[in-house]
């Protein structure tokens, strides 16, 4: 039960990014804002764009985290968090 809340939190922060990123880009172009990046202005909207769409790439993302966690044997471990050195085993 835990793990559904987990994910529906996830999704709602997903959506809220994304929301905020779409409003990001109508603001930006209706008041024409834009940002100087190494002596280049970018519009605003780009900025807005970029956001909306890794929100998106997230949503499938957690798609297949949902799909994940709904299989069975799926436990929590410490041991995945370990630190393994390069070139050991």
């Amino acid at each position: 039960m835990d793990k559904k809340y987990s994910i529906i939190v996830l999704f709602i922060i997903n959506c809220l990014i994304f929301v905020s990123g779409c409003l990001f880009t109508i603001y930006s172009i209706y008041f024409k804002i834009s940002f100087r990046v190494i002596n280049t202005d970018v519009s605003g909207a780009v900025v807005g764009l970029l956001v909306s769409y890794f929100s998106m790439r997230h949503f499938k993302k957690l798609f297949d985290l949902k799909g994940e966690l709904k299989k069975s044997g799926n436990n929590f471990s410490w041991s995945n968090f370990k630190k393994v050195k390069k070139g050991v085993l």
